[in-house]
């Protein structure tokens, strides 16, 4: 067996390796290999796993791989090899393990006789590439198959039986174009009925039509995710499937699905994801929906629901996301509905036939971010309680029929932090407010807030062109002259303490500076869709640092300042890549620690033409990412050295202080949620600092021990293998190099569990080979030997243990188990003050 997988190989796989006659496992995997595939590999007759994913190795896979007739794993995901998978591979009969994901593979598909002669496949991994063709009816053949994942190809037609594949546990095809919108197209899932295990099924992103047949009800209870969304399913949604008692996540949305949302739906208690959105479901919401009181989102938005919105909401106490707009609901608005604490990522019911009043129990959405009533017929005033909203960054009001004064909002800081980054954030338009406007806080911008079509507001700001204010005092109503001095004295006591108040911030203050032309007011530099195009070069692949989830970040150099800075492109196609960009804000505006990345500015107006641009401006971090120093490609290999233990030490504790103080130390605790190793920056120092809060939550009380709670990215979204714990998965990786993706890792098997085995006797065995190599290094310099291993080793020795002890213990799924993120700080500073002692000595 030869292991060399996570290092930093580059060249080619060298064609002699077919020496190695009796060589059962060769693992590559996790390195810089380019170039083919050698041919020579197919002499090596007894190899059992063959593994080298993660590599940028290219051409076709030679039909001499047919050779390899004790192959039983062949994975190859994650390069750039291209052509089609050979028919040959059919000759490989005792392969369980088929990996060939995210590739270029652009021509045919799977052999036709792929069940028949690969029989004891138990995991096909084919997605992320651009195959054709059909699902071979032989498949029904494989019985032994737990995973079949081919999702993000171009496969077509219709899917075959899979009523053998009893061990079946995900089921995974969405974005192909299976289907052809027939009545038919989705009975394969009576099929699925065997799989005992079956944990999710995903159908997304097809053309999927006809209805959902009966038998989905026969579904496993062992279910947990149903994703059939953006397909022309249609007809009803059956009520058996309440007997899916495990369901988390039910996803229909983008369908022509009709009638009534079965009441049954109120008995999937353990649902957490639940979204109609842009069906054609009509009748009332049923009540029995205030039954799933561990729903975090609910989406029944661009249906024809009608009916009162009903009041059993709210015992949804763990609700993040309500979305009931453009439907056809009637009634008032409960103080149930808006008094949901829980709510903090938006409430919208904009766009329906809601009347009455707006609740002063609207003051209760403390941490809500967006609060959507627009088109509606609501009447009345604005309660003042709207003020305690203070999270709030966007509030659309408008064409409404609400009357009388507008509330100051004086302490509603989201919208005015929002306002000052020159972002539309508050609409009040088409409604029957009256009086003066006031001219601070929010409406201290017309750019940002909207007031059109009140016809009897006046006063204001002059760009809201609204007309001046005519007070008409009769007689009757003149205040006395004795009050008058009385208003007098109090005024001028009140302006003497502002004005001492004033003073003392003046001479006390932390901004004593004013702020140079280029900035405005809150000392943010003013930039624009020009400034930054020509920051970048015309956002210049060559100034391209990286590519995420919403966007693309590129170094730029400022005019402004004549400084370097990352600056990060929304993608605003992206799904989500808008309330990435106003979490970012929301978070970043909160924040500031010496282990954080530092926001600029931001920029959210329009390019050339016309679209819509939004940008968030960084400081410059010199050294890139932890990712890019302990997975790193040819370019970046050839230009930096390797991360001493001392270094990843240090590393973990500057990423350990970021997220105590995060955890602990913010008016609002906040949850990261996409802690990575590429979210991890370093600059000239090798300082980390974590950035991209794209994801991040906030921790209201009420939610704060639900989402605490949570251990899947099914809850709070995240990156693929960095699940809720992932402050510990990211110190497993930092210190055994190796990925929490890594193909290692399958039949239950996973970072967390190999490091904990690894601590019983031989934890050396799970530690990154460079810092073995770094031991190993150090020995030869010491003089007098202990048993064989001098003491460098043993100090060393203890540092990992106590290291792979932390990452263990804080990657444990139960919350419970975990140690607090102070805990671990504390730990890992006592680490290295001995990591220190020990150098000092050495």
């Amino acid at each position: 067996k030869l292991f060399l997988n996570n290092n930093s190989f580059s060249g080619q796989i060298p064609s002699n390796i077919s020496h190695c006659s009796s060589l059962l496992v060769l693992d590559l995997s996790y390195n810089m290999l380019e170039g083919n595939l050698p041919t020579e590999l197919s002499f090596l007759s007894k190899l059992q796993k063959l593994v080298l994913y993660k590599n940028s190795l290219m051409g076709n896979i030679s039909p001499l791989v047919g050779n390899l007739s004790s192959l039983q794993k062949f994975s190859v995901w994650s390069n750039s090899l291209s052509g089609t998978i050979p028919e040959i591979i059919g000759r490989l009969r005792n392969l369980n393990h088929l990996s060939l994901g995210l590739n270029k593979f652009v021509e045919g598909g799977l052999p036709s006789n792929l069940g028949f002669t690969l029989s004891n496949l138990e995991r096909i991994y084919l997605n992320g590439n651009h195959l054709t063709g059909l699902i071979p009816e032989s498949i029904s053949n494989t019985s032994n198959l737990s995973l079949f994942q081919i999702g993000g190809n171009n496969f077509t037609g219709k899917v075959p039986s899979f009523s053998k594949m009893r061990r079946l546990n995900w089921f995974m095809i969405e974005q192909n174009n299976f289907g052809s919108g027939q009545s038919a197209d989705l009975d394969f899932i009576c099929s699925l009925t065997n799989s005992t295990n079956l944990s999710g099924i995903s159908l997304m992103a097809n053309a999927f039509g006809g209805p959902i047949p009966n038998c989905i009800g026969n579904l496993s209870i062992t279910l947990s995710k149903l994703a059939l969304g953006f397909n022309h399913i249609s007809g009803t949604l059956p009520s058996r499937i309440e007997n899916l008692i495990n369901l988390e996540v039910l996803s229909v949305w983008s369908n022509n699905i009709s009638g009534n949302i079965p009441s049954e739906i109120g008995n999937l208690n353990k649902m957490k994801v639940l979204d109609f959105s842009q069906n054609n479901f009509s009748g009332q919401i049923p009540e029995s929906i205030g039954n799933l009181r561990m729903l975090i989102k609910l989406s029944l938005s661009d249906n024809n629901l009608s009916g009162s919105i009903p009041s059993s909401l709210g015992n949804c106490q763990n609700l993040l996301l309500l979305d009931l707009s453009i439907n056809d609901l009637s009634g008032t608005i409960f103080a149930e509905i808006v008094g949901l604490s829980s709510l903090s990522i938006y409430l919208n019911l904009s766009q329906n036939n809601l009347i009455g009043s707006l609740p002063r129990e609207v003051g209760n959405l403390k941490n809500l971010g967006e609060l959507c009533l627009n088109k509606n017929k609501l009447s009345q005033q604005i309660p003042s309680s709207i003020d305690s909203c203070t999270s709030m960054e966007r509030l659309y009001i408008q064409d409404n029929f609400f009357e009388g004064p507008l509330p100051s909002m004086s302490f509603m800081r989201g919208l005015q932090v929002l306002n000052s980054l020159n972002l539309t954030n508050l609409s009040l338009s088409y409604n029957n407010f009256e009086g003066a406007l006031p001219t601070g806080g929010v409406f201290g911008s017309a750019i940002s807030t909207s007031v059109v079509g009140n016809n009897k507001l006046c006063g204001g700001l002059q760009n809201f062109q609204l007309h001046k204010c005519n007070y008409k005092v009769s007689k009757q109503t003149r205040v006395s002259r004795i009050a008058k001095i009385m208003i007098s004295t109090f005024s001028t006591l009140v302006g003497v303490v502002c004005i001492l108040i004033l003073l003392y911030f003046f001479w006390f203050g932390d901004n004593k500076k004013a702020s140079a032309s280029s900035s405005s007011e809150d000392g943010l530099l003013h930039v624009s869709y020009h400034g930054l195009l020509k920051a970048t070069g015309g956002f210049s692949s060559t100034n391209l640092l990286g590519m995420g989830n919403f966007g693309s970040v590129y170094k730029g150099l400022l005019d402004q300042t004549q400084s370097i800075v990352a600056i990060k492109i929304l993608n605003l196609a992206h799904h989500g890549a808008s309330k990435s960009f106003i979490t970012e804000c929301q978070a970043l505006r909160r924040i500031r620690h010496r282990n954080l990345v530092k926001v600029l500015t931001v920029c959210s107006g329009f390019d050339f033409n016309g679209n819509d641009f939004k940008a968030l401006v960084y400081e410059f971090m010199s050294n890139g990412s932890l990712d890019e120093w302990l997975h790193p490609i040819a370019s970046q290999y050839t230009k930096r050295s390797k991360l001493s233990l001392l270094d990843r030490v240090n590393i973990a504790i500057d990423v350990a202080c970021a997220l105590d103080y995060l955890h602990h130390h913010c008016e609002k605790p906040i949850v990261h949620c996409d802690l990575k190793l590429v979210n991890v920056l370093l600059d000239d120092e090798m300082t980390g600092h974590v950035g991209d809060f794209g994801l991040a939550r906030f921790l209201p009380e009420a939610t704060h021990k639900l989402l605490g709670d949570q251990s899947s990215s099914i809850e709070l979204k995240g990156s693929l293998g960095y699940i809720a714990p992932s402050f510990g998965v990211l110190i497993l990786e930092m210190f055994t190099g190796k990925r929490p993706t890594d193909d290692m890792f399958e039949n239950g098997m996973n970072l967390h569990r190999f490091a904990k085995a690894a601590l019983v006797d031989q934890v050396e065995k799970a530690i990154d080979p460079l810092l073995l190599e770094e031991i190993n290094e150090s020995e030869k310099r010491q003089i007098v030997p202990l048993d064989g291993k001098n003491k460098s080793w043993f100090s060393s020795l203890e540092c990992w243990v106590s290291i792979i002890e932390i990452g263990v213990i804080c990657s444990f799924e139960s919350p419970g188990e975990r140690m607090d993120i102070y805990d671990a700080l504390t730990k890992l500073q006592g680490i290295r003050k001995k990591l220190l002692e020990f150098i000092a000595i050495a």
